[in-house]
C-alpha cells in the first residue's frame, strides 16, 4: 500500500463509551437534519438567539439552586399556619403553594436530589404528626401529600435521567463486537490520497472507502470515527503508527465533513 496516516486496531476500553455514544448522537442529529432540512431552518430560526457562556449559565443554576432553598423554606412556614385556618388565612395559603411550587422548579437542576430529599423529610414529618394528633393536626396532611409528591418527583426524575440512552447502548455494542473480532491485531486503517483502506496489513482483500461516500469523520478526545454510509470504523489516537494527528486532521478536513465532537 502506498504510504499515508495508517491505524493499527485495538480493543476499545469501556471508558470511551460515552465519547463514543456522543460521536453516534452526533451523526442521528447530522442525519436527521439531512433528511428534514424544512424543520431544522425553523428550529434554528426559533432558537437563534445565542446562549450565555456554560460558566455563567453554571453560576445562575447556582443562584436560583440557593433561592430555591430560601423560598422553599419561606413557603413552608406560611403553608402549615395558614394550612390549620385556611379561611381566614387564604391568602398566605395560595401564596404559599405557589411559592412551593416555585421553589421546587428553582432546584430541579442543581440542587434535585437535597430538594427530593428535604421534601420526603418534611412529607413524612407533617404526615406522622397529623396521624398521631389526627383531631387538631389532619390539616397537615395536605401540605405533608404535597411534600411527600414533590420529593418522589425529585427523585424519581433524577433516576431517569441517569438511564442510559439508545446511543450508550449502540455504543456499548459496538465496543463489545469490537473484542470478538478475529485476528484484530492484524487489521490496518489507512488514509490516503484515494480514500480509507480497510485491510489486513497487505493488498489482499483491501476494501477502500472512496472520500466521496464519506458522510463525515467524527473525532472526539480519544477517538476518531469515519461514518461511511451505514459503516462507522472507531479508531483510537493511540494507534496512529504512521503521520501525526495534527497532519491527519488538516489532510481529511480537505477531503470529508469533519467534526470535533466535545463532551457535554
Amino acid at each position: 500500500m502506498e504510504s499515508g496516516f495508517v491505524f493499527t486496531v485495538t480493543s476499545i476500553d469501556d471508558a470511551l463509551t460515552p465519547q463514543l455514544s456522543r460521536v453516534l448522537e452526533r451523526c442521528a442529529h447530522l442525519a436527521s437534519r439531512k433528511q428534514l432540512p424544512v424543520l431544522w431552518q425553523l428550529s434554528d430560526w426559533l432558537n437563534r438567539v445565542p446562549k450565555a457562556d456554560p460558566e455563567v449559565l453554571q453560576k445562575r443554576r447556582k443562584r436560583e439552586g440557593v433561592l430555591g432553598i430560601i423560598l422553599w423554606a419561606v413557603s413552608l412556614f406560611l403553608l402549615i399556619p395558614s394550612a390549620m385556618e385556611p379561611k381566614a388565612l387564604t391568602g398566605p395559603l395560595l401564596l404559599s403553594v405557589l411559592g412551593f411550587l416555585m421553589s421546587c422548579v428553582a432546584m430541579k437542576s442543581t440542587k434535585r436530589t437535597l430538594m427530593g430529599g428535604l421534601n420526603l423529610a418534611m412529607g413524612i414529618l407533617l404526615c406522622l404528626g397529623a396521624l398521631l394528633a389526627f383531631d387538631s393536626l389532619k390539616a397537615l396532611l395536605a401540605p405533608g401529600a404535597l411534600c411527600l409528591a414533590a420529593g418522589v418527583w425529585a427523585l424519581v426524575g433524577k433516576r431517569r435521567r441517569q438511564r442510559e440512552s439508545g446511543f450508550d447502548r449502540q455504543a456499548r455494542e459496538l465496543v463489545r463486537q469490537r473484542r470478538t473480532v478475529a485476528n484484530l491485531e492484524s487489521a490496518r486503517v489507512e488514509f490516503n490520497e484515494q480514500g480509507m483502506v480497510l485491510s489486513d496489513g497487505t493488498d489482499v482483500d483491501a476494501q477502500c472507502f472512496e472520500y466521496p461516500e464519506f458522510f463525515f469523520v467524527a473525532e472526539t478526545e480519544a477517538l476518531l470515527v469515519p461514518v461511511c454510509g451505514q459503516r462507522a470504523v472507531v479508531l483510537q489516537k493511540k494507534d496512529l503508527q504512521e503521520g501525526s494527528m495534527e497532519q491527519l486532521r488538516i489532510f481529511l478536513q480537505e477531503h470529508v465533513s469533519y467534526e470535533r465532537v466535545e463532551m457535554p
